[in-house]
């Protein structure tokens, strides 16, 4: 079983969830209407028990040929700070608890509560999807290709960063791990294509990321998904396990730009 995942944020009013409904209307005309095996695909729409039953059936009448499923997940309050390792910066600090939430969820819960899926596609309230292959699960089980984005780039802004570097050299040290690369390659990550059951059982990864949760940098220093996932892939997987998909194409609100073949 795959699923079709967002994680987005409950409004005051119906109009501001348009933007999610162009996503969903997006993802249906380009992708799950094309679906051949439909009944293998979950559409799931994470949120912080926010979004009212209103709101939902406002959301899923407006997107009618997707069979939308509401999953909520936990929100927390987390103001503690790593002095040590991953003290906050003024940039980190601008950012909202919300938001660091969201980059929470992304690095470390995500994998729990979809731990019943094999792969998931991420696609992000303000993305809107233009062009995938039908086939691209299968494609991705036939080459094992375990992670995928549309677009990858370099590291992270360095203050919400702190910690991060050291943490994983750390860990690899400590383990007589060898780098698969010494150059980070961070995956645009508000469209990704993950294996959950590869994930869950590398030791590894889930070790790291405990590392990564203990440490609270997420939440002192704002460390984000997107430099989490480009150390993970970078350092921890072969190569040939991830990729930088170009047959995907979506428009990403956020930056006004299509995802070049992005």
């Amino acid at each position: 079983m795959n699923a079709i995942v967002v994680l987005t944020r409950g409004y005051n009013d119906l109009k501001s969830y348009n933007m999610l409904v162009h996503r969903n209307r997006h993802i249906s005309v380009n992708f799950y209407l094309k679906l051949e095996n439909k009944e293998n695909y979950d559409v799931i729409i994470f949120h912080e028990g926010n979004i009212t039953t209103e709101h939902q059936k406002y959301i899923q009448m407006g997107s009618p040929r997707l069979p939308l499923i509401f999953k909520q997940i936990q929100f927390t309050d987390n103001k503690n700070i790593n002095t040590c390792l991953c003290p906050p910066t003024t940039l980190s600090n601008g950012f909202t608890m919300g938001y660091k939430n969201m980059c929470y969820f992304w690095s470390i819960d995500f994998l729990n509560y979809l731990k019943n899926y094999e792969y998931i596609i991420r696609i992000d309230e303000d993305c809107k999807l233009i062009n995938i292959p039908i086939n691209i699960i299968e494609i991705y089980k036939t080459n094992n290709v375990m992670f995928s984005s549309g677009f990858f780039q370099g590291e992270d802004d360095a203050d919400v960063t702190i910690g991060l570097n050291k943490l994983f050299n750390d860990f690899i040290y400590k383990n007589k791990i060898i780098p698969h690369t010494n150059k980070i390659n961070c995956p645009y990550t508000n469209f990704m294509i993950i294996n959950i059951n590869y994930f869950n059982n590398n030791e590894n990864v889930k070790n790291i990321l405990q590392l990564i949760k203990d440490s609270n940098c997420i939440f002192s220093n704002r460390l984000g998904d997107l430099p989490i996932w480009g150390y993970i892939l970078s350092y921890l997987l072969d190569k040939n396990m991830y990729l930088e998909d170009k047959t995907i194409t979506y428009i990403h609100g956020s930056h006004k730009k299509k995802s070049i073949k992005f």
